[in-house]
């Protein structure tokens, strides 16, 4: 079933027609989240939640229950790399991809006890537009398809970037891991999310031998950053080929799609390390 769901995702996607299903399988999703959306709202009073459209461009699903406990596991993931591998002193940290803020607006609380100032920062300006309406004490920023971001270097002790290097091209993957590193301070973390080995089951034969090769797997059709753009990252591509051209990063975690944070993407935290005297 798999199989014949990805011919038919690659079939929408040669006849340009993807953009058209996925605007139906939005309306489908409102619908089949109204019931159980309302439930949600009724015992979470006041609780911030985006429009539709925008949750399904960044989520792919409307349903805010989801929205809520996802958003609270991977930022729990996040406060406990930040944890491990930052643990000590105040923090300046920013979500690269932030989208409707579904991780970021529980990371302060997920590190109480720590002076903790955030940034989330997105390329959808709706997005920022709707974070700003409703989360004070993050600074939010729209940054462009391309770099450089709007910060000066050495800006974030740590930036993290979950399920957006998914959606990149080979081209942006190298541009963008340059300018991530140019932001974070020596010693500070990047945290970024791939598809890797548990992601292979949804690739087609011609595209399983490209990442048996250790080369990226792309499938385009649509606009770079769009969740309907998809890139698939054999470990061997992260290692020897996003990281192999950056200046003084070294990878200092590799957890395998950590399914204890429901995450079906591999975690890579990457320490950029100081310039030497």
């Amino acid at each position: 079933m798999s199989g014949t769901k990805q011919r038919i995702a690659a079939f929408l996607r040669r006849t340009r027609l993807l953009t058209l299903a996925d605007r139906v399988m939005l309306l489908g999703s409102v619908l089949r989240s109204h019931r159980a959306n309302r439930r949600f709202l009724a015992a979470h009073p006041g609780h911030a939640v985006p429009p539709p459209s925008l949750a399904f461009d960044a989520y792919n699903h409307t349903n805010w229950q989801l929205y809520h406990e996802m958003g609270l596991l991977h930022a729990r993931l996040v406060a406990a790399v930040v944890r491990e591998h930052l643990p000590q002193g105040p923090l300046r940290i920013c979500e690269w991809g932030c989208g409707p803020a579904r991780v970021v607006r529980h990371l302060k609380a997920m590190l109480a006890g720590r002076q903790v100032e955030l940034v989330g920062t997105d390329y959808n300006p709706r997005s920022i537009a709707w974070c700003r309406q409703n989360f004070r004490g993050i600074e939010f920023v729209t940054n462009g398809p391309e770099p450089p971001l709007p910060f000066g270097p050495n800006a974030f002790d740590c930036l993290y970037a979950l399920s957006v290097f998914t959606h990149l091209s080979e081209e942006a993957h190298l541009l963008w891991i340059q300018e991530l590193l140019r932001v974070v301070r020596p010693s500070g973390i990047l945290l970024l999310t791939t598809h890797g080995d548990a992601c292979t089951g949804k690739l087609l034969p011609d595209e399983r031998k490209r990442y048996q090769e250790g080369r990226l797997v792309v499938r385009g059709g649509v606009d770079v950053g769009k969740k309907c753009f998809v890139a698939f990252h054999p470990p061997a591509f992260v290692r020897h080929r996003l990281l192999a051209g950056t200046e003084a990063a070294e990878v200092a975690a590799y957890l395998p799609s950590p399914q204890n944070y429901g995450l079906p993407q591999d975690v890579w935290v990457v320490r950029k390390e100081s310039p030497s005297p």
